[in-house]
């Protein structure tokens, strides 16, 4: 199992600090009780206007309490606001559409849901910032909350579960809020800074829901495992099976579900499926049979089936590469990254064979007599290309040394493989 990621005390680092003096420059934002430091130092008065001219008072200072319950707004988001914009996010999305569509008449109940869901001020206040400082990551938490909330209305949860299930969703990622956006721009790949801030925030996003004392602690526990996965691959702890709560289980398929459906893709819900049939070890069964139910039906592509095996045959060589590599140059008995990366070829191998891809005769045949394969083959390649590169990503996350400087001739089997796979992902069409 996995040790949490270094995440400090959220409620008063520079980033949100300067998050939440952004939000103070467009609307009105005050100072509604003194903001003391934690050596109990007066830093601001009440009803002082919060904006950037104070900003550098505070900077350095540890906060007797978290920022958000020290400041308030007449402009803070509501529960009005929050439906819609989600009704008018939801609009604009194809597949989430449909899933309205599907819902008919059922869907009164998750609009009443995300009405009714727990909001205490601070929550509000953060919801705030998010919305006034990062526009991506607000509209993708009204997004999550419809998309859970479908979920949980097919699986036939309780209106309290609902409303539970509402706030999770919008504060899943809210520990990004935290996180410096310059380490993802999406000009330059993501780098070990990167890497270690995307794996803190779950943990992050749980300090601040817990200490809410009218948030419910499956509210918080949610927050924390919307990355685990059931096989226990995901992220920050390691979680697998029961060890996963409720709530959480649905959170891990609408962060898949999302992935596809917020970004221009061509017919997200074939790869949607694939992905959650292909994966089907990682997620509640049941939650991903909701999903799959609900997806449009698509017509079969017409894409040469030549090509789309080719694809395949790739990501498997890649796959294959790994036991080459060992035969050459043997890791020592004992390596840990080395049995890392072999434990999780081994799992990817297993998943491809459940996927049809056990028998690559057999599969490239099938690709070429029935169009529909044929569609279901390239989007497999891709996936399968995806999950070398993450393990060749995790790998490195743990062992750095493994990574391999410009000019620099990669040594044992571990870093020849995570060269190939970083490469091979980058060709891929």
């Amino acid at each position: 199992m996995q040790s949490d990621p270094a995440s400090a005390e959220p409620a008063d680092d520079q980033q949100y600090l300067e998050a939440i003096t952004s939000c103070g420059e467009q609307r009105s934002l005050v100072v509604s009780q003194p903001i003391y430091s934690a050596t109990g130092i007066k830093l601001l008065e009440r009803g002082a206007k919060f904006d950037r001219r104070v900003l550098d008072r505070l900077f350095g200072h540890t906060l007797r309490d978290p920022i958000d319950r020290c400041v308030a707004s007449d402009e803070a988001v509501r529960h009005s606001d929050l439906v819609a914009r989600a009704r008018q996010l939801v609009a604009a999305t194809p597949l989430l559409a449909h899933f309205q569509t599907e819902l008919a008449a059922r869907s009164n109940r998750l609009w009443s849901a995300l009405a009714d869901c727990p909001l205490p001020p601070a929550v509000a206040m953060r919801l705030t910032v998010a919305r006034d400082s990062s526009v991506a990551l607000y509209e993708h938490s009204l997004r999550a909350a419809f998309t859970a909330l479908f979920i949980g209305v097919c699986a036939k949860y309780s209106e309290r579960d609902l409303q539970m299930l509402a706030t999770a969703a919008l504060l899943h990622d809210i520990g990004m809020l935290h996180v410096d956006p310059h380490l993802f721009d999406e000009a330059r790949p993501l780098d070990a800074a990167g890497r270690r801030s995307l794996q803190a925030h779950p943990v992050t996003g749980e300090l601040i829901a817990q200490r809410e004392p009218l948030l419910n602690r499956a509210i918080a526990a949610a927050i924390a495992q919307h990355h685990e996965r059931l096989d226990g691959t995901g992220y920050p702890r390691g979680l697998a099976g029961e060890a996963i709560e409720k709530f959480a289980r649905v959170l891990m398929l609408v962060e898949v579900v999302l992935a596809l459906a917020e970004h221009p893709a061509d017919r997200p819900e074939r790869q949607l499926s694939l992905v959650l049939r292909l994966n089907h070890r990682s997620f509640d069964g049941r939650l991903s049979d909701i999903v799959l139910a609900a997806l449009p039906r698509l017509p079969p592509d017409e894409s040469p089936a030549a090509a789309s095996w080719s694809e395949c045959r790739r990501a498997l060589e890649l796959l294959d590469a790994w036991t080459r590599l060992c035969a050459a140059t043997p890791p020592a008995a004992d390596d840990p990254a080395s049995a890392f990366i072999a434990a999780r070829i081994g799992r990817l191998r297993r998943w491809l064979a459940d996927a049809g891809v056990g028998d690559p005769d057999a599969a490239a045949l099938a690709a070429e007599e029935v169009a529909v394969v044929s569609a279901e083959v390239a989007a497999l390649a891709h996936e399968a290309h995806w999950h070398a590169r993450q393990i060749a990503l995790d790998a490195l996350g743990q062992w750095p040394r493994l990574a391999t400087r410009e000019g620099e001739t990669a040594a044992g089997a571990a870093e020849q493989w995570i060269c190939q796979a970083l490469t091979a992902r980058e060709a891929t069409p």
